[in-house]
Parts: C-alpha cells; structure tokens; sequence
C-alpha cells in the first residue's frame, strides 16, 4: 500500500503571507493541528501546526514544560496572540517539513513520522500539493488491509 492510496486530497493550505490568526482560525474550523504552506506557484514551502504557533504566542513555552513552569495567564496569552497575530505564517512556519510522494509506501511513511513525532504531512507531486497524510489514516490504512487478508479478527463486544 502507498501513500496516494490513503491520502485526504483535500488541498486546504496556508499562503505564505497568511496571518497566524488566519491560521489559528482555519486550524479551529478544520479541527486540524496544521497546514502546508504553498508559495504563489503552488510548491509546498513549509508547514504551520499548532506548536510553531505555540511558539511565536508564548516563546520558550516547550523549554520550561517541567513542573516549575508557570503558565501565563489568559489575558497576557491574548495580549502575545495579538502581539504576533498579524505576521505571516512564513515567518514561523516549519521550513524543512518532510513531504511525501503518492508513490511513497505507507509503511516508510508511517516510521518517519513517529520517528520526528509529526500528525500531519503534505503529499506532492513535483513539488505541488496533492494531499496530506496523518498518522490514524496511516493506522487506519495497516488495520485495514489485515482485516481484509483475514490477519486479525474483529473483537466481539457485549453490550452490558
């Protein structure tokens, strides 16, 4: 099994110029953690999820993740979102995101994602955005097929 045979080709995606508040809002309307980032020709520069925003909004938030760290209060975490609100997804965006091809087999897919600790990828095609790729349709995709070759019998559950 490849890549293009679970692949969501839906080609939502981020202009490099568009606004982390842009972002944040697209993000919460798809219920997604992230986007691919695509210049003016379409080619797949970078990619934007939940933790570059993160980052910008409250800087050195992943570093002080122990049980010292202090969380800011919700008014100054408002005051950081519109503080870096207005500046264009390029700016924080992940640059050297990993990116499939269709041709790409599901199961290499799905060992680098775990190994970099990633939900969401962009497929290409030359570069150009096709789809994306996620970890539970990658699981989805393995389950599938051993239920189908008969591999793994479905659990009966009784109801109580």
């Amino acid at each position: 099994m490849v890549v293009g045979d679970i692949m969501d080709r839906d080609l939502t995606s981020l202009a490099e110029e568009t606004s982390l508040l842009e972002a944040i809002s697209l993000m919460a309307l798809h219920g997604t953690s992230g986007f691919p980032v695509v210049n003016a020709a379409g080619h797949v520069v970078g990619f934007l999820s939940e933790q570059d925003i993160l980052r910008a909004v409250i800087p050195g938030y992943f570093g002080y993740m122990d049980e010292n760290f202090i969380m800011p209060d919700v008014t100054r975490i408002k005051g950081m979102v519109k503080r870096v609100g207005r500046d264009p997804a390029r700016e924080y965006m992940t640059k050297d995101c990993i990116v499939f091809e269709e041709e790409e087999t599901i199961s290499n897919a799905m060992m680098q994602m775990f190994r970099k600790n990633i939900r969401r990828a962009p497929v290409v095609q030359e570069g150009m955005l096709v789809g994306m790729v996620d970890r539970e349709e990658i699981l989805r995709g393995f389950v599938h097929d051993n239920f189908a070759e008969g591999e793994v019998e479905i659990p009966i559950m009784s109801a109580k």
